[in-house]
């Protein structure tokens, strides 16, 4: 029997709150995990405490791999072999610089819809489904198939497990898996859609594997439901072609099914899930079954990405405003916050199918469907940023840089100050979320062709000689630590406005003295020497020096670029 809904609050959760809230993310996950699951953590926080360096120079391009579909995108294990799922039913293994491994075919007619995911012997699942319509019939009889493929890291196919029939049509289970480790047990949790027809709202299930195949446990997250009315009139579990869609609504009409977020409470396992329609729901999992433990809706919103579980059972989800008359969600959203004894809701975000991501110091970075790009500190909204376009990939966080996918453009952020340093024009982004290497790769996705960013540069150790009577000395010494010039354009301050150019508040006929004195200022904050070179205009932009005061006038002095060296 479902629980009853706890009362959310309808206003931004407390100060308080949003203290505490933000004190529990510092919180880093196991060392053990690379990015082995859709999102990088079985927690979904898209963060990985490894250092990177911005996308730029020295990619590698890697085209001809097939088509991904939207929301799917590459896992990584810990050896740094990267594996990606296409819609032609293949499974490819790549070498961490790109190079090809090995590919192998999955069931004939089966398409690829979602991430694979990693166990931690290695072994790769990967969810292939087809929809087969018999024609021979009037109307044709459709039937829907689902199977849990299972690799080992060498490519030997494994195991092909069916997903349990429950009526219907069959099931769809086109989200991506989600691995748990709960000491020596380890599972696979796939949030399954079982449509009674072709069109209509479906049952949504968590169904729970061992790393066999054998079902643990398969419960119920939302029952059978009327026919929706009014949009295009396509099931929401229906596989469909991506086209593009014009510019002024999401690049997807329906997003992709939300998986799982795994996490912890009181030390015990914890599962959330989002069903995709309206409710957020926590299970436990004890001795293999599977427990509704709350459940959690706000009214008038839609739970449509991938719940992210932050630490001990504190959690973020997004939340998508209703459907408009045209078929498309609201511009607006928000972000449901939710520790053990409280919910709280963070407005003034812009609507979402991206999951939350996890910035290193706790704050939640969310990727609006129109390339906004909202930070979010304890719980209220720090800093906003502008993406090249829309989106509906979740970004990528490293212990350096937020990594935000769009559609005509890869943009590279500081993760502390949120300055963008780098940007890489393309086309057809903004559909598959990026994705970083236990060695500081960075890949991404743009018009079915997988980028790979290189990692660091690893310095060379000093080597000591112990000289007789004297002090060590460096027979060997490295290079000078750090790039030596570096670009800003343009350059942020930490709440995320523009850098106004100016020593005075009120000084819109300030000259070089101004500028040259707080580029310098700004390179040394951002830990280099000097200030080479600077670009500054006059715009209607919110500006802010770099002490956290605000240019009062219509239109502010900032800089376009600052370009920081170390010589």
């Amino acid at each position: 029997m479902l629980n009853a809904y706890p009362r959310i609050h309808h206003r931004i959760i407390s100060a308080a709150f949003g203290a505490s809230l933000l004190a529990s993310l510092g919180y880093a996950p196991s060392a053990a995990w690379s990015w082995e699951t859709a999102h990088g953590p079985p927690g979904n926080t898209g963060f990985v405490d490894i250092a990177t360096v911005p996308a730029g120079k020295g990619s590698v391009t890697v085209p001809g791999l097939g088509a991904f579909a939207p929301g799917a995108g590459p896992v990584i294990a810990p050896d740094g072999t990267v594996y990606l799922g296409t819609t032609q039913g293949k499974l490819i293994a790549l070498h961490a610089d790109g190079k090809p491994f090995w590919s192998r075919d999955i069931t004939p007619g089966q398409t690829i819809v979602a991430s694979p995911a990693i166990a931690s012997d290695g072994s790769i699942y990967v969810i292939g489904v087809e929809t087969i319509r018999d024609k021979r019939v009037n109307p044709p009889k459709v039937t829907v198939t689902s199977t849990l493929h299972r690799f080992n890291s060498s490519g030997a196919w494994l195991a092909q497990i069916p997903f349990p029939g429950h009526g219907g049509i069959g099931p769809a289970a086109v989200a991506s898996p989600n691995i748990g480790r709960f000491g020596s047990i380890e599972a696979i949790f796939v949030p399954t859609l079982y449509p009674i027809r072709l069109r209509g709202r479906p049952m949504v299930r968590l169904v729970a594997f061992d790393l066999n195949g054998l079902v643990l446990d398969d419960v119920v997250m939302l029952g059978f439901a009327s026919d929706i009315t009014g949009g295009s009139g396509i099931g929401d579990w229906e596989l469909i072609d991506f086209k593009p869609r014009p510019g002024n609504v999401p690049l997807v009409k329906v997003p992709p099914t939300p998986g799982i977020g795994i996490g912890t409470r009181g030390g015990a396992p914890h599962i959330l899930a989002s069903d995709g329609f309206g409710d957020v729901i926590g299970y436990s999992f004890t001795n293999r079954r599977l427990k509704e433990t709350f459940r959690l809706r706000r009214e008038g919103f839609l739970t449509q990405t991938p719940p992210v579980v932050l630490s001990d059972s504190r959690a973020a989800i997004g939340l998508q405003g209703p459907l408009q008359d045209y078929g498309y969600p609201a511009d607006l959203g928000g972000l449901l916050l939710t520790t053990p004894d409280r919910t709280g809701f963070v407005d003034k975000i812009k609507s979402s199918f991206a999951a939350p991501t996890r910035l290193p110091d706790g704050r939640i970075a969310v990727v609006g469907n129109f390339g906004e790009v909202t930070v979010v500190s304890g719980a209220q909204v720090a800093a906003t940023m502008q993406a090249p376009g829309r989106s509906i990939a979740s970004a990528a966080a490293s212990r350096t840089h937020l990594f935000v996918s769009a559609e005509d453009g890869f943009v590279t952020y500081d993760a502390k100050t949120l300055a963008e340093v780098s940007r890489i024009d393309w086309v057809g982004g903004g559909l598959n979320p990026p994705a970083i290497g236990p060695q500081g790769h960075v890949y991404a996705i743009a018009s079915n062709i997988l980028f790979v960013f290189p990692p660091p540069i690893k310095k060379p150790k000093t080597v000591l000689n112990q000289v007789p009577g004297g002090l060590p000395v460096a027979t060997q010494p490295g290079p000078a630590t750090g790039p030596q010039q570096q670009s800003y354009k343009p350059p942020m301050t930490a709440n995320g406005n523009r850098l106004f150019a100016c020593e005075e508040l009120d000084g819109d006929d300030c000259g070089k003295g101004d500028y040259q004195t707080i580029a310098k200022a700004f390179c040394v904050k951002q830990g280099h020497a000097d200030a080479k070179d600077h670009d500054v205009d006059s715009k209607k932009v919110k500006a802010e020096t770099l002490d956290g005061r605000y240019c009062s006038k219509s239109k502010c002095k900032v800089f376009e670029q600052i370009v920081c060296a170390n010589n």
